[in-house]
């Protein structure tokens, strides 16, 4: 209804307005475009309303769009009833194949929010609620990560454990990072690190501008975090080197 209120209503009536406007004749034409417009509001409100209440999507891995293009190209070039296969087993595809599991911790590049796995999910440890990073982990993650105090802090840095079985601490300062290091499994700095920190995965300055916002999950058995950058590494022709 949208696209019909776009193409015979809004836009006829915006050119007629545009055409009409020297001769000062243009009042009725604009009263029609404004009124298609809030139609067109109508409209999408209702449709948004569709959607309330329902749970958040499934997190895939990028695997699923390449089984998807392969079975909308095997349903697009195949006429016999052999097409419908490739559909019907997509879905099992996608389940066995293609599903991801929720992070741990996420670390943002631009912002202070880093999110760490409480007893009820990710909970923000550090930065501001409303911060644009962490809207977008809300709507992906379908948590409410909300600010919880599952680290200690004092005036140089923050060190806790978290409920999967992992302890994180974020330095504020160097000292911080010399006192942390090897004690936490993971160590969280916003300026480069002063050296290699043994016993530690480190995510500081430097890693964070080149891989941006860091999405981590800590493997129990082997006692070690699977980390996924942003930016994956690699060489790129188009970006600028570091």
């Amino acid at each position: 209804m949208s696209l019909v209120l776009i193409g015979f209503v809004m836009m006829p009536a915006a050119l007629a307005a545009t055409v009409l406007m020297p001769l000062g004749l243009e009042a009725p034409f604009l009263l029609v475009m404004g009124w298609s417009i809030d139609v067109m509001i109508w409209v999408a409100t209702i449709v948004a309303g569709w959607s309330a209440g329902i749970s958040a999507s499934p997190l895939l891995l990028p695997l699923a769009l390449l089984l998807g293009l392969l079975a909308l190209a095997w349903f697009t070039f195949l006429t016999s009833w052999h097409r419908l296969v490739a559909p019907l087993l997509l879905v099992p595809a996608v389940w066995l194949l293609a599903l991801d599991r929720p992070p741990d911790v996420l670390v943002s590049d631009t912002t202070q929010a880093i999110a760490m796995r409480g007893e009820h999910g990710l909970a923000l440890v550090a930065g501001k609620p409303d911060s644009f990073a962490v809207k977008v982990w809300r709507e992906t993650y379908a948590e409410p990560l909300a600010p919880a105090p599952l680290l200690r802090c004092d005036s140089i840095g923050c060190f806790g454990h978290s409920a999967a079985g992992f302890s994180l601490a974020i330095a504020t300062d160097p000292a911080a990072f010399h006192e942390d290091c090897g004690l936490a499994d993971l160590m969280i700095l916003r300026r480069p690190a002063p050296q290699t920190c043994a016993g530690s995965l480190v995510i500081d300055a430097d890693a964070l501008e080149r891989g941006g916002i860091h999405w981590l999950r800590w493997d129990e058995a082997a006692e070690a975090f699977e980390v996924r950058p942003a930016v994956p590494p690699g060489d790129r022709p188009w970006r600028v080197p570091h």
